[in-house]
């Protein structure tokens, strides 16, 4: 029965991997008015790739699967799914008044999605429900517009460099990132516990000074809901990754003609008299690459009582290179906690944690390198001993069988908040953030020979070692008071304060010599005391913020939208002269659609002038 089951799965696969596919292209317009929609985000779903509309509402997909479902998301219109079947799909989407009315997080607040006057972007659940990101980062790429986001390297568990709106800096150009209001990471949280993303791209980004210099992602996470019984949920999936392109290269019988070819041409001793013997020889390129398994478990609690809330949940997320998966992986391990509690009517408590652990192995880009241009008429376990190839290229595979490179870490994260409400319309919040994180890594590099004065030769085993602490806590009280005046002025204040406390303690080293040149004994207690090369370094940091903050939101009307704030930022970073400086925004906004002359039009459903 076993067999029979694991010839169905390969035979699946095997169906899976001929699939058909398609080149799609077609137009977007409204439902009702027929007009195009220019910047409709299209994703593929179950997975990261999309494309968006042109400025006549034009998309085009090529190489999609026959049957893929894609996903149509537009500001103030209801998601639609259609399955591409052919090469034509022309969409009409419907306007969801829902959509404009929804409350977005705009940083130290929230605001109606439709009041919003800066440029502000939202991937919310569904959107990540189709995708199942492995990392959170990914949920970005090609939803957003005006963020680009591409990995630091192709090793599994990668971290994502994130530009929003290009380039503003010659140092860091990674935007600040707040998860349920304590400071965090994208690549720490289990995408399944998030609820929505907003990412302000503008001047609403001002409000957290020069942190939110590069833009702002803001992260809000799931919770239960009062008086519900517990809701279990499980889900899991799986899938096997493949390299979406190899190149075409000559076989050895191939590559030996053209040498020779050349060789002679220059009159040249031919390098290779035995050609008819040398068949398709070895590639290397096929010997590198391999189908990559990914799992992902997940399971969550939520719920609540009368005066209470919570969600709890777990995951495993594992996945393997598509080079070198022996040698090439990432797992990570996440447990949330997110609880809500009202301690009387005027005040709440609420507590949020997330534990998580990750654990990768990785290897040199050089092997890519050197599987690409590395001679097929070699056997797979051959040495260019002689320095055919020149002194730096070497046999990729044997390469391999000398990386040894572990990196774990784990941490803590999260915070504490209680909000008080005295009066009708205003809130005042006080939290504690707080971020632990610990993380070692080792690196073992043995004896090495794989020719004649090849660059690749190591004469002497080492091993290095590190081990890192970063912590950060944040405390912060604000106060939001809304009120409306006159019947016609809507007003917002907000006014608040930060400080900010980041440290940092490493120690690294390395020594010399290891033991019978084994991975098994490469610690740094074992290595050769009186080596000159053995070294040892450390690191330390201290650094503060102190901010204080203050924004006005005003309307008339609901129409006439204006905002203005300003923080003032205070930091350790430089010295006293230029310690603090004020950063501020202006936002303005016209909501053209409710006025007299097109609040009945049937062709506008909805139009928004804003600068900032």
């Amino acid at each position: 029965m076993g067999k029979q089951i694991t010839l169905l799965f390969f035979m699946l696969l095997g169906i899976c991997a001929t699939a058909q596919t398609i080149n799609v292209k077609g137009i977007v317009k409204d439902a009702v008015s027929g007009e195009v929609l220019p910047g409709v985000s299209i994703l593929i779903k179950g997975t990261v790739k999309g494309t968006e509309t042109d400025f006549d509402g034009v998309y085009t997909l090529s190489n999609l699967e026959k049957g893929a479902t894609l996903v149509f998301r537009y500001l103030g219109y209801k998601q639609q799914e259609v399955i591409a079947i052919n090469g034509t799909l022309n969409v009409s989407l419907e306007y969801s008044a829902e959509a404009l009315d929804e409350i977005i997080v705009v940083g130290y607040g929230s605001q109606k999605r439709k009041d919003v006057t800066g440029s502000v972007s939202i991937v919310g659940a569904e959107t990540l429900e189709a995708l199942k990101p492995i990392d959170a980062t990914t949920a970005l790429q090609g939803t957003t517009a005006g963020v680009a986001v591409n990995l630091s390297s192709g090793a599994p568990g990668a971290k994502a460099n994130i530009l929003i709106r290009g380039v503003s800096s010659n140092t860091n150009n990674q935007p600040l990132t707040i998860v349920d209001g304590y400071e965090g990471d994208l690549n720490s949280i289990n995408p399944n516990d998030i609820e929505s993303i907003t990412v302000l791209k503008d001047a609403q980004a001002a409000i957290y000074g020069i942190k939110g210099a590069n833009g702002v992602i803001l992260v809000t996470t799931k919770i239960g809901k009062k008086n519900k019984a517990p809701t279990v949920k499980y889900d899991t999936y799986s899938a096997i990754q493949q390299t979406t392109r190899k190149l075409d290269y000559l076989n050895a019988t191939e590559y030996a003609l053209v040498l020779n070819e050349a060789y002679g041409a220059s009159g040249q001793t031919l390098p290779f008299t035995n050609v008819s013997q040398l068949g398709v020889g070895s590639d290397f390129q096929e010997e590198l690459f391999n189908d990559a398994f990914l799992m992902n478990h997940n399971i969550s609690v939520s719920g609540g009582g009368e005066n209470s809330r919570y969600f709890i949940s777990a995951s495993r997320t594992q996945q393997d290179g598509i080079i070198a998966k022996e040698t090439s992986n990432f797992i990570r391990n996440n447990i949330k906690l997110n609880l809500g509690v009202d301690i009387s009517d005027k005040l709440n408590f609420s507590l949020i944690a997330n534990y998580f652990t990750t654990a990768s192995e990785g290897f040199s880009g050089s092997v890519l390198f050197n599987g690409l241009n590395y001679a097929p008429t070699f056997g797979l376990e051959e040495d260019d001993e002689n320095n055919f190839l020149g002194i730096e290229l070497i046999n990729p595979l044997n390469q391999l069988k000398n990386t040894y490179n572990e990196n774990n870490g784990s941490g803590l994260e999260g915070n504490f908040k209680l909000v008080y409400k005295p009066i009708e319309g205003l809130a005042i919040t006080s939290r504690l953030g707080y971020k632990i994180y610990n993380e070692k890594g080792r690196t073992f590099t043995p004896i090495q020979n794989y020719g004649i004065s090849k660059v690749y030769n190591i004469p002497q085993s080492s091993v290095y070692q590190f081990k890192a602490t970063s912590t950060r806590v944040v405390f912060e009280t604000f106060a939001n008071y809304s009120k409306t005046f006159a019947e016609d002025h809507n007003t917002t204040f907000t006014l608040g304060t930060s400080v900010q406390n980041d440290l940092f303690d490493g120690i690294y080293a390395s020594g010399i010599n290891v033991p019978n040149n084994s991975y098994d004994f490469a610690q740094l207690n074992l290595t050769d005391p009186q080596n000159e090369q053995r070294s040892l370094n450390s690191g330390f940091a201290d650094k503060r913020l102190t901010s204080f903050f203050g924004r006005i939101q005003y309307d008339y009307q609901g129409k006439y939208l204006f905002s203005g704030l300003l923080r003032r930022d205070g930091s350790s970073a430089f010295i006293k002269e230029f310690r603090f400086d004020q950063f501020w925004a202006l936002t303005t906004g016209w909501k053209i659609s409710e006025e007299n002359f097109l609040k009945d039009n049937e062709t506008i459903s909805f139009l928004k002038l804003r600068a900032s």
